[in-house]
């Protein structure tokens, strides 16, 4: 027997930080839900990941006033952000150089990421996040 659901919304969260307002409180008030008692599992459910990590947290609303929320795990480009450093380069131009500062990621971080996506380092894998660096801009580096 399933049950039905009356609202579902997914919404990006700060873990750690969950807090009883707007927008959540707003949104949960009107469907009849604890915010406090909502916050605080989420939290609870939560408490191992780092607080920089903004996660999608989609949640099911019920007939019957319970909830279940599923906490999706981060994006590619959310870890290859967190994994970027500022690097100086070299930019030839006609007078010589200029240095410039640039984004960059390290190959082994470009490793890790896929092995966390993916659980390998399959070339299909590697491809899909070196997409994934390109478009956000990002230099490879040693």
């Amino acid at each position: 027997m399933e049950k039905d659901v009356v609202k579902f919304f997914s919404i990006g969260l700060r873990m750690g930080k969950i807090e009883a307002g707007p927008p959540l409180s707003t949104i949960l008030g009107n469907v009849g839900i604890n915010t406090v008692k909502f916050c605080k599992e989420l939290n609870e459910f939560t408490k191992d990941l780092p607080f920089y990590f903004l996660l999608e947290v989609k949640i099911y609303i019920y007939a019957d006033k319970t909830y279940k929320f599923l906490v999706c795990e981060p994006s590619a480009a959310l870890m290859l952000r967190l994994v970027s450093v500022k690097k100086e380069i070299k930019v030839q131009i006609s007078g010589g150089y200029k240095s410039k500062l640039v984004d960059a990621v390290k190959i082994e971080d470009i490793f890790l990421v896929s092995f966390f996506k993916f659980d390998n380092c399959l070339e299909n894998s590697l491809k899909s996040i070196y997409g994934t660096v390109s478009s956000l801009n990002l230099y490879v580096i040693e």
